[in-house]
């Protein structure tokens, strides 16, 4: 596969700027499954560079995944969502089509990556979901890879206890590109849920 041009590298953060925050106050319809039409994008002056073409060359090149292209047949048009990420009120499912976590053998691991920068406010008051709709884990801990969930760069790790966060009713869901999201009480996960806390180089564990 070729590499990315800087163009290609803006189009895709565009795309995915809008997908997941920016669809509504564009003027862009955007259903509560997190679809949005290609005609309605090529038909808006900002984002007629988004034509079909194009849209499959961003979402096969995209290597954690982040995009769902279809065609649909009710509609009669091929439609893209983001599969996590939102901020968008109306998208009510984070994208639709999660599977709902029910027990803890479905999800052996589930963390979440940070920075230090962040650590003193997350002992304080928990992991914050911030302005999207849920805070997101991965399910590995296998950061020197290209892994859907955090970034490669993160200096802590958050593993999530999962079994009592289930116990306690608090919903986790898996997006169709394997991140695992929690909504949280109130937008936190409060640090009762911490199952560990890791420095991701020394593997040193931090106290909370």
């Amino acid at each position: 596969m070729p590499p990315k041009t800087q163009l290609d590298v803006q189009l895709s953060k565009k795309l995915s700027w809008l997908l997941r925050h920016g669809a509504k106050s564009e003027g862009i319809p955007i259903r509560t499954d997190g679809f949005v039409g290609v005609t309605d994008l090529q038909e808006h002056p900002r984002y007629k560079s988004f034509t079909l073409e194009k849209l499959q060359e961003i979402a096969s090149a995209d290597s954690k995944h982040r995009y769902t292209l279809r065609w649909n047949p009710e509609f009669r048009d091929h439609e893209i969502r983001a599969n996590q990420g939102h901020s968008l009120a109306v998208v009510e499912s984070e994208a639709g089509g999660l599977e709902r976590i029910n027990h803890m053998e479905q999800i052996p691991l589930a963390v979440h990556g940070t920075y230090y920068r962040h650590w003193e406010a997350i002992r304080t008051q928990g992991l914050g979901k911030m302005k999207r709709n849920h805070v997101h884990f991965a399910s590995s801990e296998k950061t020197n890879c290209v892994l859907s969930g955090f970034r490669s760069d993160c200096q802590i790790l958050i593993y999530l206890n999962v079994e009592k966060v289930l116990a306690d009713g608090i919903p986790i869901y898996r997006s169709s590109n394997n991140v695992l999201l929690c909504p949280g009480s109130n937008g936190f996960i409060p640090k009762s849920y911490f199952l560990k806390v890791v420095d991701k180089q020394t593997g040193q564990a931090l106290t909370y």
